[in-house]
């Protein structure tokens, strides 16, 4: 830590190899032009040091060691132990590991003896994230007094089954599990046999570093590893997502310039990983491998006091009459021009389930490109609303997403903007508002997709001005709920097709020469479905490609495609994932290349299951 506390302007700061340990984050202030550079294997911990001569046996296989300050985490070598839960995690693909529904009834809180200090983690009642409660104590009925519940901006109640509590003293059982005693200061642990002690040690700090007026501040070549989670710290309402937020990660940027990580490691970061806050330009994440993140791992996430008319819970509405019509933000506290390239990024939203691997929010001209995004509790992009547009997310991979939530996709975006519910306006001139929040379009080209739980591509809930074009769909097909001015052209959705829901009149849309392999999926629609539905082909391998005939399954239902087909179509290799199909306009420079690019990081990197081509995916309905 004495590296950190001597900040210059134009300096460069070398951190040598070995173990640095942080008890708390270092913020900076007002600086310009740092370069922090670390040797190899330079290692940032969020951890204090345990020694063994501190641990005291207080009945067999149990110790206790005094910690200097809140632990939240423990560790034994490159062992993570796990803090003492009910029910214990049996299942990697159930929410939680392992849920119980008792663990807040009275029948089973009456075995623990004082639960204060506890959690209980729970799903949302329709699964759209999570929360998580602090455990006061206990009535003498046995019924649980809890603090929080705040971490998602539905406020519908908890799951009835998929819950379970933590950091209970008596479910403290099995070696490598531990507790945090807040009364008396110490980790009580299980220690699996032929664990060193000497090797223990504990996450204390939230982060490494909070940068907050900065201009050119860059971190290179570092590993960030082991900090505290922060999810009693996410409360704050994003506009009308069902999002909360916490301000906080391991690297924090706040209105500031041109800065960014490049080659760096974030490796058990119990909050999000890295955080743009307010106005930030030119904020730049590169070649970097996010894994194992309590919440988000990216975040780029303005200020409401720069969107016009805000709202903030998702019933929320207001009047025509009362709206500023003024178009764009009010402010520059937000986010933009900011980049996430080359990046690995997976296992994202341990604890918090409303969590995902770039989250965007008031913020402008993002780009998200080549990258690997895997392995999250909800989506693997997530775009909160319209405010303010310009994102681009580009050469990505994203799949085995949603995994514990539900309605949702791989990318996922709402648009509950100004004129989203907006009382007093006719549903035939809304999309003359549409785009008051937008500065530009978002597009999501030539990138692939698959979501199991969800759809590969979401625009849910008036989702706005948007480009999808030149993408690969494995799983879960393309979903347009409500919205304006969407243009859907040379996508390949194996097994499903484009879902198309409650349109507005007039909406302007296009969907055209997509190869689909199911008829669309209509819910709600109007009489006519937007500007043009035409040039599609749906799949049949029944069909010669040199005697297409013509798409009747898709034109009785849109009411246009005229000139869509039904025709068998080759593909160059699927089983190895290319699927540039051979002879169809539009399509010749269809993409075989996916996700991170950076050598070291694509060998790691995991790739989708490839499905096949008679493979039909089920229907999703919300």
């Amino acid at each position: 830590m004495t590296l950190f506390q001597d900040w210059h302007d134009n300096t460069e700061i070398r951190i040598p190899a070995g173990i640095h340990r942080f008890r708390e984050p270092v913020r900076i202030r007002g600086k310009k032009n740092i370069r922090i550079i670390g040797e190899d294997g330079a290692l940032l911990c969020g951890t204090v040091a345990l020694r063994r001569a501190d641990f005291e046996e207080i009945e067999p296989g149990l110790w206790a060691v005094p910690v200097p300050g809140a632990a939240d985490g423990f560790w034994i070598g490159e062992r993570a132990y796990e803090m003492a839960r009910y029910p214990k995690q049996t299942d990697p693909d159930a929410p939680f590991g392992g849920y119980a529904a008792d663990c807040v009834l009275p029948e089973k809180t009456k075995d623990w003896a004082d639960p204060a200090g506890g959690y209980i983690h729970a799903m949302h009642r329709d699964l759209w994230g999570g929360f998580s409660y602090r455990i006061d104590g206990k009535a003498p009925d046995g019924t649980l007094l809890l603090t929080g519940g705040w971490q998602n901006n539905r406020q519908m109640g908890m799951h009835r089954e998929y819950r379970f509590a933590e950091n209970i003293r008596e479910e403290l059982t099995e070696p490598g599990e531990w507790f945090y005693d807040a009364k008396n200061g110490r980790v009580l642990v299980r220690l699996v046999p032929g664990d060193d002690l000497d090797r223990a040690e504990a996450a204390v700090s939230e982060g490494f570093f909070d940068c907050a007026d900065c201009e050119n501040i860059t971190f290179e070549n570092l590993t960030f590893e082991r900090t505290v989670r922060t999810f009693m710290k996410t409360k704050e309402p994003l506009l009308r997502s069902d999002w909360t937020i916490y301000r906080g990660g391991a690297v924090v940027f706040r209105d500031a310039k041109d800065c960014g990580l490049d080659r760096c490691v974030f490796r058990d970061i119990g909050s999000n990983g890295v955080f743009a806050d307010g106005d930030c330009r030119g904020i730049a994440v590169k070649r970097t491998h996010l894994d194992r993140m309590g919440a988000s791992a990216v975040c780029f996430v303005g200020r409401p006091e720069a969107v016009r008319s805000p709202l903030f819970e998702c019933g929320e509405t207001q009047s025509i009459d009362t709206i500023d019509r003024t178009p764009g933000p009010r402010s520059d506290a937000y986010p933009k021009d900011g980049l996430v390239e080359d990046c690995l990024i997976e296992h994202v939203g341990l604890t918090e389930k409303q969590a995902t691997g770039v989250e965007i929010s008031m913020a402008a001209r993002i780009t998200v490109k080549n990258c690997t995004v895997c392995h999250t509790s909800r989506a693997g992009i997530n775009v909160s609303e319209g405010t303010f547009g310009g994102h681009r997310i580009e050469g990505c991979d994203v799949f085995d997403t949603v995994r514990e939530t539900g309605d949702h996709g791989s990318y996922n975006s709402w648009g509950r903007d100004r004129y989203w519910h907006l009382a007093g306006l006719d549903d035939r001139d809304a999309g003359k508002l549409a785009a008051l929040d937008m500065i530009a379009p978002n597009a999501i080209v030539r990138s692939r997709f698959r979501c199991d739980r969800g759809w590969d591509i979401d625009l849910d809930d008036g989702s706005s001005c948007c480009l999808i074009e030149e993408n690969l769909c494995l799983r879960g097909g393309i979903k347009l709920r409500e919205g304006f001015f969407r243009t859907v052209r040379h996508n390949i959705c194996l097994g499903n097709t484009v879902h198309v829901h409650v349109w507005y009149p007039e909406s302007g849309d296009r969907v055209e020469n997509n190869i689909l392999f199911r008829p669309y999926s209509p819910y709600g629609m109007p009489a006519r479905w937007g500007e043009r539905i035409d040039g599609n082909i749906l799949c049949d391998p029944a069909v010669p490609a040199d005697s297409p005939m013509h798409a009747d399954a898709l034109s009785s239902l849109s009411g246009q495609d005229g000139s869509s087909v039904k025709r068998s179509v080759r593909f160059r290799d699927p089983a190895a994932g290319d699927f540039r199909p051979d002879g169809i306009p539009g399509f010749e420079d269809f993409p075989a290349e996916f996700g991170v690019r950076y050598a070291p990081l694509r060998s790691i990197a995991d790739t989708p299951e490839i499905p096949p081509l008679d493979e039909t995916a089920p229907d999703i309905r919300w």
